[in-house]
């Protein structure tokens, strides 16, 4: 499933005034009241070929968005989500991911199911669209995908945010060993990045801002149901 990192699914800041300090690195943004990191500039192992490349300081939230501050975003706008204007999102359904009638962000697998109980747990069921105007609202923007993997990886090309060590049930949720997403936070800080940001190998994909193939826009990080 699909989620915002601003967060989502994460979203490096643009200039801004509104900050509050926590300690060097790491500052909420009164907009949204998310945490976000400090990722500094300089260069960086990028991609399966660790090919060296260079980024300006930027930050980034620290965790992706979950269902409680989609919902305050949601009630201060008025947002309509691209599934709830189409009356049908993507959900697994026990054997094959597919369109399902009434699967929203309130309703993830479909009109049976809920979020109760679930604030924590990531926003799913937004589209790149819906991770836009999110971002937009808070003052943000989408992460490029070479900035969202230097706050996965780091600098130094580790395979996984915790290192090279193969994923555990202790380090994030992954292959479905868990039924469905976790709360953010729940593998950390043992599975967190150099950086300190949470939830960045599986649990929920996450949009950026950069264009694949056909002008589709790139996902990272892996779901819950993504294998290691």
């Amino acid at each position: 499933m699909h989620n915002i990192r601003i967060a989502s699914r994460r979203w490096s800041i643009r200039r801004s005034l509104h900050w509050a300090i926590l300690h060097n690195r790491s500052q909420v943004y009164w907009n949204d009241g998310k945490e976000m990191v400090c990722v500094p500039g300089g260069k960086f192992l990028y991609g399966d070929d660790k090919r060296e490349i260079s980024l300006l300081e930027f930050w980034i939230d620290r965790t992706p968005v979950n269902n409680r501050e989609f919902g305050r975003f949601v009630e201060v706008t008025g947002y309509k989500t691209t599934a709830e204007k189409n009356g049908l999102g993507c959900a697994f359904t026990g054997s094959k991911w597919e369109n399902v009638p009434g699967a929203d962000w309130r309703h993830p697998g479909g009109p049976n199911t809920d979020i109760q109980d679930k604030e924590e747990h990531p926003v799913v069921q937004v589209s790149w669209a819906d991770a836009v105007a999110y971002a937009r609202w808070a003052g943000k923007r989408l992460p490029l995908e070479e900035e969202w993997e230097k706050a996965a990886r780091g600098k130094d090309g580790r395979v996984y945010p915790w290192g090279n060590q193969e994923p555990t049930d202790t380090l994030c949720n992954f292959d479905r060993h868990e039924n469905g997403t976790t709360p953010i936070g729940k593998y950390s800080p043992q599975g967190d990045s150099p950086y300190g940001c949470a939830d960045m190998a599986g649990n929920v994909w996450e949009w950026t801002a950069s264009e694949g193939e056909n002008g589709t826009r790139i996902l990272r990080g892996g779901g819950g149901s993504h294998p290691a």
